[in-house]
């Protein structure tokens, strides 16, 4: 089958938005900002989701899309329009990182002038056969055109995404390993696993973990970990859970603790084995008696031995 076809999840928008917008491109892209903020999680003070990242990240979602001043223009535009709300909630004042978020109380209102335009156009027809004679079969209840044999109201999944399960059986599965709470721990830590080629690793990682271990593995990593350390550190963590096939939060804290102790026995085994052994400085006599011993003279006794008694000693005078 030719690799042009789909055959990966594919970036997608309704026709009657990128008609409404005049591109097609900046529809899918005004899409893909709906779907980030989907999966978001906190709620900033203005009581609003937002997603933030950088021109050059959003241009690695939009491969065909080659200069980034084209994608810049294309938020510029949707910002004009009212659609895209830009802000900054960067914790360093030196962060120019842009936050976005959808307005979408805008966006009702092009749906509701859209549907208004198709309610004129069909007035025009006759039983609603328009005068070429074809059917606007296709137009949904809410003014928003849909081909069914193309397109579908699936939230387009971002083309590095491949790991993703559709299937009808695992639905519950795939709820619960979206990842919500963990893009909310690195917003608040401000990990930077979001961004560019870690994004899609990042993504891996919650399909086969699951939402709650990416989620302790990311705490492990602020708790015992110092940047700029954490990247290396959280591979660390990952591999032994991978490692040891841990299925579940209570596992991983078994594992961690068992591992805390095995590491702790080695280091004393390690300790123990590369000691030096102890020399105790000998006593002088013991000196004096291996040398004489080395020399062949007769042993003198030790050191009581050699003291004189007390018919010896004299005795000073009264």
């Amino acid at each position: 089958m030719s690799k042009l076809l789909i055959d990966e999840q594919p970036l997608q928008c309704q026709p009657s938005l990128a008609a409404a917008l005049g591109s097609a491109d900046e529809a899918i892209v005004f899409q893909q900002l709906h779907y980030w903020l989907q999966r978001a999680t906190r709620v900033q003070a203005d009581g609003h989701k937002w997603v933030y990242n950088s021109m050059s990240d959003w241009l690695k979602q939009f491969p065909w899309i080659k200069s980034r001043s084209t994608l810049s223009r294309y938020f510029d535009d949707l910002e004009k329009r009212g659609l895209v709300v830009t802000g900054n909630f960067n914790k360093a004042k030196f962060d120019k990182t842009k936050w976005y978020r959808i307005d979408y109380d805008a966006l009702s209102d092009l749906e509701q002038r859209l549907y208004q335009n198709e309610s004129t156009s069909d007035s025009n027809s006759d039983n609603g056969v328009y005068k070429n004679g074809t059917r606007n079969d296709s137009k949904s209840v809410n003014g928003v055109t849909q081909n069914e044999a193309t397109y579908t109201n699936r939230l387009p999944i971002d083309y590095q995404e491949t790991t993703q399960k559709t299937t009808t059986s695992k639905k519950d599965a795939d709820e619960s390993s979206t990842g919500e709470k963990s893009f909310a721990k690195i917003h608040e830590y401000g990990l930077n696993f979001n961004k560019g080629d870690h994004l899609s690793k990042f993504l891996k990682l919650i399909d086969s973990l699951g939402d709650d271990l990416v989620c302790w593995a990311i705490q492990q990593t602020v708790d015992n970990a110092n940047y700029p350390n954490w990247n290396f550190f959280m591979n660390h963590v990952i591999a032994d859970l991978q490692e040891h096939n841990v299925q579940s939060v209570s596992e991983a804290k078994e594992l961690s603790e068992k591992l805390k102790q095995e590491n702790k026995q080695k280091r004393q085994g390690s300790y123990y084995r590369k000691r030096p052994p102890i020399n105790e400085p000998m006593p002088e006599c013991f000196k004096q008696q291996q040398e004489q011993e080395k020399q062949g003279k007769p042993d003198q006794g030790n050191w009581m031995d050699q003291l004189p008694d007390e018919s010896e000693v004299s005795m000073p005078d009264d």
